[in-house]
């Protein structure tokens, strides 16, 4: 049963590795809504909408999908940042129609930070996300 397990877990690695290479290409070559275009992930960053307050609930048949691809980025030469994380996890759960949103806020110190994370139908699957305004929350 192990074995089974551990090969299961390579092979979600493996199918993580290709496009996180397209990802990595695109994010150097075009902008993030063509990148989301290609990998098939929603981007927002227009709406008004606060960030989502509620956590997703995945289907339990993700679960190796999403650790496969946090165990890509977590060894990612160009960094483990959270858009990439987004943009992999989001492309391999396509299905399920995740949208990426960004968001900015100042901490105490007036340090400015960005942040991105995926929604499932309007939930977040970031508990860190409400620290944030959403992009199209500025107005313009």
């Amino acid at each position: 049963m192990r074995v089974r397990r551990w090969a299961l877990g390579a092979w979600e690695v493996l199918r993580a590795l290709g496009p996180m290479v397209v990802i990595e290409i695109s994010l150097c070559s075009t902008d993030l809504p063509s990148t989301c275009r290609r990998l098939g992930v929603g981007c927002d960053l227009d709406s008004p909408a606060p960030p989502a307050t509620r956590l997703a609930v995945l289907p339990r048949r993700t679960r190796r999908a999403v650790l496969g691809s946090l165990a890509v980025v977590s060894r990612w030469p160009a960094g483990d940042t959270c858009l990439r994380r987004c943009l992999l996890i989001g492309h391999r759960l396509r299905g399920l129609e995740p949208v990426l949103r960004i968001g900015v806020r100042r901490d105490a110190n007036g340090e400015f930070s960005a942040h991105s994370w995926l929604e499932f139908g309007g939930r977040t699957l970031d508990p860190t996300a409400s620290e944030f305004a959403a992009l199209g929350s500025a107005g313009g």
